[in-house]
């Protein structure tokens, strides 16, 4: 919270919405006290009919007062030009959206296994834009008037509304930017369940939108079965480290399989 209270923007120019989405840590305190601090500067609401990232986005833009709505997410710590970089992309390039870029950060100065996995492979938001169309909601900024024009998130997603959203204006012809002066930083996921449960959640989340006929990029295939020998690394590797994460890439692609194969959305 204190890393969006900081930015170095005006401060009558800019309102900070904290949604509570059934939280079962201190967020929901944190915000109030912040508001205390700050009166004027942070509001927060509550979305407890629906369980849902996007549901709970969906509340927050609803009542904001601002064109340009940014988002991030609430283990991510925007830096201080975050906003500024941001709002300056959308309007210098008169753009719908800009996706800013993803900064891993990490426990320890060394990484373990699994942060490797996790940041070599995940929130590449150049690519995001590049190639499918999209910006993940971790940082990204949008007009408000394309939520008028095209409509909210799917609030039913457990996962993969940023993709849906995105795509379905990038689709209809409106400009999607990546920026990577606008930066925010994310913790890599550092245990295997913490990496097991986040992909879940994005499994269950493309066999939904497969199911509604929204998902283009990596589509289930008995492919995903072969073993593959190629492994996303951010830097050079010891031999016994790389032979870890191939394994440990493999387990994922079949976990992967499995779940979209075995899981059925409600209706």
């Amino acid at each position: 919270m204190e890393s969006l209270v900081i930015q170095n923007f005006s401060k009558d120019q800019y309102e900070i919405i904290v949604v509570d989405n059934g939280s079962n840590d201190s967020t929901l305190n944190v915000a109030k006290n912040f508001v205390e601090q700050y009166p004027g500067l942070i509001r927060y609401v509550i979305e407890d009919k629906v369980q849902s990232s996007y549901a709970a986005r969906n509340k927050g833009i609803q009542i904001a007062e601002g064109k340009i709505l940014a988002f991030t997410d609430s283990d991510c710590v925007p830096c201080e030009s975050w906003l500024a970089e941001g709002c300056k992309a959308l309007k210098k390039n008169n753009a719908s959206m800009v996706a800013g870029k993803i900064e891993f950060t990490f426990k320890h100065s060394q990484a373990n296994i699994w942060e490797n996995f996790d940041s070599a492979g995940k929130l590449n938001q150049k690519s995001y834009v590049q190639n499918a169309g999209f910006g993940a909601t971790a940082n990204l900024f949008v007009r408000k008037e394309m939520f008028t024009k095209y409509g909210l998130f799917l609030s039913e997603l457990e996962s993969g509304g940023d993709y849906e959203f995105g795509r379905r204006l990038t689709e209809s012809g409106e400009i999607l930017l990546y920026n990577e002066d606008a930066v925010v930083r994310h913790p890599a996921r550092s245990t295997f369940w913490d990496k097991y449960n986040k992909s879940r959640r994005i499994a269950r989340g493309q066999k939904h939108l497969c199911n509604m006929g929204l998902l283009a990029h990596g589509k289930l295939s008995w492919r995903q079965l072969i073993p593959t020998l190629n492994v996303p690394l951010k830097s050079r590797m010891n031999r016994s480290v790389k032979i870890n994460l191939i394994l440990i890439n493999n387990l994922f692609r079949y976990l992967n399989y499995f779940w979209r194969f075995t899981y059925r959305p409600s209706k």
